[in-house]
């Protein structure tokens, strides 16, 4: 931990150290999604789930430097608090000349912290993290980029998550002179777990019912159920050891005309060596945050694709699908008991999203600085899985509103 520490340390003695004057910014945004739900076991339900943000950067020494504070904080309604806050303070510094093709070094640290409602509170945890990456230019129209970056995350209640993770990348940019961008990137890691602790049987309460009953290993909850004292869903090794990832990806972006454009992304993941020693249940709709989506517990593959649409009113329109099929590695499907499926069948999902965005910029002339913009949006979410809890469509409707300064 001292190498992480000390990244840290000489981020914040460069911004303290530095007499440029200051260009500060913030941002905010809050907004909620009034969603459907046919679940696997369950009849149609309807949830509010709500989201909010707020940042602030301030920019030094020639905008080389940069400290910020972000604070992401919502509810996803599904029964029982799942609330939660995440904090991260952190801070990037460039060393390099802005001269086109000049090389170009980014010295980057982050403190996050989480804290959870009471559905999920015993997967609260605090992060500290830093890296360095390097940007180099062989050719006028071409991009070079690696780095390197690890993180240490303390869960103080459920110590066996307890992670220190490392990982490395390499990709390379090409801008055509069809308007057509080319990324190609590879992404190795490796994230030790302290996995130490055996888990005892879990209490689990059914929907509607005043009774529980214990479960082992194998349990697990999704968007129809809900356990009365239990974050974690055991694996089928729950050893200490270091699990390994492997992941790549490809994406071209074509710019169709000045105001839109299109992209289209393909990437995989493999995993190797040691499982996750548990996964922490997420609510549906919780996809892809790399902390309690563990990455390292499944083997992927998936696609997205994508349109921009800016308006000279300052609108702009934006639309996405995506697709993913996950193999989980040591995660037991279970049905609608928690119980594992007959021959203990590994969990397997596979999730297709969609969605589209109206951005409306508002009140133009009058906010001086200030932009603010209404975001009106509807969302489609399929998962269909072998584990009956993560197996559920849901449309979404949603209503937010965001402010720049």
């Amino acid at each position: 931990m001292k190498p992480l520490t000390f990244v840290l340390a000489t981020g914040f003695v460069l911004a303290i150290a530095t007499s440029a004057s200051a260009q500060p910014s913030v941002s905010s945004s809050v907004g909620g999604t009034f969603a459907t739900y046919g679940e696997g076991t369950a009849a149609s339900t309807r949830r509010q789930d709500v989201a909010a943000t707020a940042g602030f950067e301030h920019l030094f020494n020639d905008e080389r430097g940069r400290v910020y504070y972000d604070l992401d904080g919502g509810t996803f309604d599904s029964p029982g608090d799942w609330s939660y806050y995440l904090n991260t303070a952190g801070f990037t510094y460039r060393f390099g000349s802005e001269d086109t093709g000049a090389r170009r070094f980014y010295l980057n640290g982050a403190f996050v912290l989480r804290k959870n409602g009471d559905a999920w509170a015993a997967a609260d945890y605090s992060a500290l993290g830093g890296g360095l990456n390097g940007e180099f230019h062989p050719k006028a129209n071409v991009t070079f980029r690696a780095g390197y970056r690890a993180d240490y995350r303390s869960f103080s209640d459920m110590s066996a998550l307890t992670q220190f993770e490392q990982r490395g990348f390499a990709s390379i940019l090409t801008n055509l002179e069809s308007k057509t961008t080319l990324i190609a990137e590879v992404n190795v890691g490796a994230k030790f777990y302290d996995g130490q602790i055996l888990l005892d049987p879990i209490a689990v309460a059914m929907p509607g019912d005043t009774t529980t009953s214990g479960r082992g290993r194998g349990m697990g909850m999704g968007p129809s159920l809900r356990g009365t004292t239990s974050w974690l869903v055991p694996q089928a090794q729950n050893q200490s050891g270091t699990a390994g990832l492997l992941a790549g990806l490809f994406r071209a972006a074509q710019s169709v005309s000045d105001r839109t454009g299109v992209h289209g992304q393909i990437a995989f993941r493999t995993t190797f060596g040691a499982v996750p020693p548990g996964l922490v249940t997420t609510p549906a709709g919780f996809f892809d945050d790399g902390v309690y989506d563990d990455p390292f517990a499944s083997d992927a593959v998936s696609g997205q694709a994508g349109l921009t649409r800016a308006f000279g009113s300052g609108a702009q329109l934006e639309a996405m699908a995506s697709w993913a099929d996950r193999r989980y590695t040591s995660t037991p499907a279970v049905d609608a008991t928690g119980s594992e499926r007959p021959g203990s069948p590994l969990r397997h999902d596979r999730v297709w999203r969609g969605g589209v965005v109206w951005t409306q910029p508002i009140l133009g002339s009058r906010t001086g600085r200030a932009a603010l913009s209404l975001d009106l949006g509807y969302r489609l979410i399929s998962s269909s899985s072998n584990d009956v809890f993560y197996d559920y469509t849901s449309h979404g409707f949603g209503l937010g509103v965001s402010v720049h300064y």
